[in-house]
C-alpha cells in the first residue's frame, strides 16, 4: 500500500509540472505575437506643421514701436489692403490737416516723406466723416495711396504712392485731379489726370488716360481718344434718359473735347426735344446753342497731343 501511495503521488506531481508548461508557452507566444505586432504597425502619421498666425497682440506691439519712434503724430489711419495692415501716420506744422507722413506695412516702415525729401504746404483729409486722411485702393494688383495735397488751391495736387517690387514709390507729385476709371473697360483701372477741374458752361476738365512706364505716369494719347468717343453714346443715352441740364453739358462737353462740335449742332433739334424745350424758348438747350454759334467757350483743339508725362520725382511742389 505504501508503495501504491507513493507511486500515485508522483504521478500527480508530473501532470502539475506538465500543466505549468503548457501555461508558460502560452504566455511566451502571446508576448512574442504582441512585441512583433506592435514593431509591425505603421508608425502614425505625423502631425501636419502649423504656420504661425500673427495675433494682433504683436500687430499692437509693433504698432507701439513705431509710435514710440515716432512720437506726436496729429492723426493714424488704419487701413488693409490685399490682407495686408497699412497703418499711415500723420504730423502737421502749418495751417492744414498735414504736413508730413510715415507709411508702415504690418508693423515695418515702408515710407517717410520727410526722409524722402518731400516738401509740401499741406495736406487735406480725404474723407473727414470716417476720419480716412489719404484715399487707398488696389490698381492693377498694386496697393496705392492718394494724398490730395493744398499747394495748387483753389486747384488740386496730388502725391501718389504705389507698392512695386515690395518698395512705396512716388509714381505722381503734381498740379494735377486724379481719378481711377476702367476708360477701356478691360476690368482693370487706368489713372486719369487733368491739370483743373473744369467749369460751367463748356469748360470741361481735360482728364486724359495715363499708363505707368518706368515709375513714371505718360499719356496714353490713342487711350484717351478712344475713351471719349466710348463716352460719347453713354452720355448721350444718359442725357436722353435724364435731360437734365447737368447731364446735357457732360454731353456737349465729350463733342467739344474730340472736337466735334459740327456734328452737335446737327443733332440740336434732338436735344430740345428730349428735354420738352424749343428753340428760343430760353431753355438750357437754347443757352448752349447760342453759346456754340457765338463761339462763347475756351477752343480746346488738338489738347490730346499737347499731354505731357505726369511728374514724379519732385522734391518740392512746382509754382
Amino acid at each position: 500500500m505504501r508503495i501504491v501511495s507513493i507511486l500515485i503521488i508522483l504521478l500527480v506531481l508530473a501532470g502539475c509540472s506538465s500543466n505549468g508548461g503548457t501555461g508558460d508557452s502560452s504566455n511566451k507566444d502571446t508576448s512574442e505575437a504582441t512585441a512583433a505586432a506592435v514593431l509591425t504597425s505603421p508608425s502614425p502619421p505625423a502631425s501636419p506643421a502649423v504656420t504661425p498666425i500673427p495675433s494682433p497682440e504683436g500687430s499692437a506691439a509693433a504698432s507701439s514701436r513705431i509710435e514710440d519712434q515716432y512720437t506726436g503724430f496729429v492723426h493714424k489711419d488704419s487701413i488693409v489692403l490685399n490682407s495686408d495692415n497699412y497703418e499711415i501716420y500723420y504730423w502737421n506744422s502749418g495751417e492744414f490737416n498735414y504736413t508730413q507722413f510715415v507709411v508702415a506695412k504690418n508693423g515695418e516702415i515702408l515710407f517717410d516723406s520727410k526722409k524722402k525729401g518731400l516738401v509740401f504746404e499741406g495736406g487735406y483729409s480725404f474723407d473727414e466723416a470716417k476720419k480716412v486722411w489719404a484715399e487707398a485702393l488696389l490698381q492693377n494688383d498694386r496697393p496705392t495711396l492718394l494724398f490730395s495735397l493744398a499747394d495748387n488751391r483753389p486747384e488740386s495736387a496730388y502725391i501718389v504712392l504705389e507698392e512695386i517690387n515690395g518698395a512705396l514709390q512716388v509714381t505722381v507729385h503734381d498740379n494735377v485731379l486724379l481719378k481711377y476709371e476702367d476708360a477701356d473697360q478691360d476690368g482693370k483701372l487706368e489713372l486719369l489726370a487733368s491739370p483743373y477741374s473744369g467749369q460751367m458752361p463748356l469748360g470741361p476738365a481735360l482728364f486724359a488716360v495715363y499708363e505707368l512706364k518706368d515709375n513714371q505716369y505718360v499719356p496714353n494719347t490713342a487711350g484717351t481718344l478712344q475713351y471719349y468717343k466710348d463716352q460719347l453714346p453713354l452720355k448721350e443715352q444718359e442725357y436722353k434718359s435724364a435731360p437734365t441740364e447737368n447731364n446735357f453739358e457732360a454731353l456737349i462737353d465729350v463733342y467739344l473735347l474730340l472736337d466735334r462740335l459740327d456734328e452737335a449742332k446737327a443733332k440740336f433739334p434732338e436735344f430740345y426735344k428730349w428735354a420738352g424745350q424749343t428753340a428760343g424758348d430760353g431753355g438750357f438747350v437754347d443757352t448752349y446753342s447760342q453759346l456754340i454759334q457765338n463761339g462763347s467757350y475756351e477752343p480746346v483743339n488738338g489738347w490730346m497731343d499737347k499731354l505731357k508725362p505726369l511728374e514724379h520725382g519732385l522734391a518740392q511742389m512746382p509754382k
